[in-house]
C-alpha cells in the first residue's frame, strides 16, 4: 500500500469551506499539523508518497477527492485493479486531478486501466466509502447522479455492489460515515440515514455493525484505518472510545485547521493498494 499526501500551502486560508470557523484557518498551523499527521503515519509503517504543495490550489491537500484506487471487490489487500480520476464538483479543484493521477500511475501496473469521470458527470472521492464488496457513493452538492452511476458501473465490473446515497445536509458522504472494516462502520445518525435511504442492503444490521457518534462530534466520524491503526481527529472522545472498545489501536491526531476546511483524516490521503 502506497499513500499519497500533499501538504497545504499558504493559500490554504482560501480553502472552500462551510465551517463556521473557516475564516480562522491558519495555514502555518495547518502545515505543522499535516507534518505531524504524516509523521504519525510513518511511525505506523505507512509508505508515503509526498507531493509538493500547490501554491495556486488552496484545497489540493485533500488528495482523496481527486483519485480512487480500487482493488477487486472484497479483497482489500490485493493490488489496485482500477484507477478512477474524478471530476470535482467544485470547479476550482479540477486542476488538482492530473498531478495526483501522475503520481499514482507508476505505483500500479501498466496494465491497470484508468477511468476518467467526464462532463457532465461530477464525482469527489469524499463521497465514496468502500467496505467489503460494497461501495457507497454519495449524491451530494459535489457528486451528481451521473458521476455516481459512472463510478457504480466501473466498480460493478470489479464485483462491487454499489449504492447511491442521498447527501443533503453536509459536504460529503464520508463527512459523517467511514469504514473501519468490511463489516464495521462508524458515523453519525445522519451518516447511517444516507446509507439506509439508498437501500436496506447497503448496511443491513445483521451484517454490518454500527458505531454511532453524536452529532456534536461529527468530525470524529471520519476515521482513517491504516497499518492496523485507526487515526482519529483529536478532541472527539466518543469516537476514540468507541473505536478503542472494538480492540483497535487508536491514534489521535490534531487536525483542527483541516476540520475548519471541512476535512478530516481520510481526506488527506489517496490510498493506492
Amino acid at each position: 500500500m502506497k499513500v499519497i499526501v500533499r501538504p497545504p500551502s499558504d493559500r490554504f486560508v482560501a480553502a472552500i469551506s462551510t465551517h463556521p470557523e473557516r475564516n480562522r484557518i491558519d495555514p502555518r498551523r495547518a502545515v505543522a499539523q499535516h507534518a505531524a499527521f504524516c509523521a504519525a503515519l510513518e511511525a505506523a509503517g505507512v509508505d508515503l508518497v509526498r507531493l509538493p504543495a500547490e501554491p495556486e490550489l488552496p484545497d489540493a491537500t485533500f488528495v482523496s477527492d481527486v483519485l480512487l484506487a480500487l482493488p477487486p471487490a472484497g479483497r482489500p489487500g490485493d493490488p489496485t485493479a482500477l484507477l478512477v480520476a474524478t471530476r470535482p464538483g467544485a470547479q476550482p479543484r479540477r486542476p488538482e486531478v492530473e498531478g495526483v493521477l501522475r503520481a499514482a500511475r507508476p505505483l500500479v501496473g501498466a496494465e491497470v486501466p484508468v477511468v476518467r469521470i467526464e462532463p457532465p458527470a461530477l464525482l469527489e472521492g469524499g463521497d465514496v466509502i468502500v467496505y467489503g464488496d460494497r461501495i457507497a457513493i454519495g449524491v451530494s452538492a459535489r457528486t451528481n447522479e451521473a458521476g455516481a452511476r459512472h463510478l457504480a458501473d466501473a466498480a460493478g465490473a470489479l464485483g462491487y455492489r454499489a449504492f447511491l446515497c442521498p447527501v443533503t445536509d453536509r459536504l460529503h458522504l464520508a463527512t459523517a460515515i467511514t469504514a473501519l472494516g468490511p463489516d464495521l462502520l462508524i458515523g453519525t445518525a445522519a451518516g447511517f440515514a444516507s446509507l439506509d435511504a439508498a437501500d436496506p442492503a447497503a448496511a443491513p444490521r445483521d451484517e454490518v455493525r454500527r458505531l454511532v457518534v453524536p452529532d456534536a462530534e461529527l468530525p470524529g466520524a471520519n476515521v482513517l484505518v491504516l497499518a492496523g491503526r485507526c487515526f482519529v481527529a483529536a478532541g472527539y472522545p466518543t469516537a476514540a472510545r468507541l473505536v478503542g472498545q472494538m480492540g483497535a489501536l487508536v491514534v489521535e491526531v490534531e487536525l483542527g485547521e483541516f476540520i475548519r476546511a471541512d476535512g478530516g483524516p481520510t481526506c488527506l490521503v489517496a490510498l493506492v493498494p
